[in-house]
């Protein structure tokens, strides 16, 4: 299975606030859980076709309120289902072809942010701090091996969005020379760093923002 960062199974998620920052409503995605609970048993495991199905479920019930169609414009269903495949093989670090829910659930709220597919008055921001307060609580730390895991994940994810108008550049690998200089910057020796810290410089650092800023994607 794919390198899990959750501590908790999603059930003890804040599954209020998952509804919030996703806009998919509290009942559905309770729903979707069990459903994926049912077919899986004790395993929690997911091959990508199985993302693919829960991953376009959570997207159309986001829109539905606000489109006269199940899927957005923006989106065939082709394109829909490439994107949902890449997500899943961002996530599949380990390349066992197999995620958990708790993986499931990060990665459509660190990669579903494109303009156009996040709530109203949600920001990356807002989906971040989430995604950290599950892993991390009560800590208000994250670790060196926790924080280096995201900038890969985001890393690799956003160059696949960059690549989309460089076809020619089909290359990645995680950047850890790259990775070692921003962590640089933010560990004190302790070889952890408060997540306020963290967040705040990968989301609005002067030589990190372009990376992950969601309007630059």
């Amino acid at each position: 299975m794919g390198s899990s960062s959750s501590k908790k199974p999603f059930s003890e998620w804040d599954l209020v606030r998952f509804s919030d920052v996703t806009g998919v409503p509290l009942s559905m995605v309770e729903k979707i859980h069990e459903e994926f609970a049912t077919t899986t048993g004790n395993d929690n495991k997911m091959d990508k076709r199985e993302f693919r199905h829960l991953y376009k479920k959570m997207f159309i019930n986001t829109q539905a309120s606000s489109l006269p169609s199940a899927l957005p414009p923006m989106f065939s269903e082709n394109e829909l289902n490439r994107l949902s495949d890449y997500v899943f093989e961002t996530y599949d670090f380990d390349g066992t072809g197999l995620l958990s829910f708790e993986e499931f659930a990060e990665a459509y709220l660190m990669l579903s942010h494109h303009e156009g597919i996040s709530p109203n008055g949600i920001s990356f921001l807002d989906r971040f701090n989430y995604v950290l307060d599950q892993n991390n609580s009560p800590s208000d730390f994250i670790s060196r091996e926790q924080a280096e895991r995201i900038f890969n994940r985001l890393n690799k994810y956003n160059h696949w969005i960059t690549s989309k108008t460089n076809p020619s550049d089909d290359s990645w690998t995680p950047s850890t020379a790259n990775w070692e200089s921003h962590w640089g910057k933010l560990d004190d020796g302790s070889n952890r760093v408060l997540k306020e810290k963290f967040v705040d410089y990968i989301t609005a650092s002067n030589d990190y923002k372009h990376n992950f800023d969601p309007a630059t994607i």
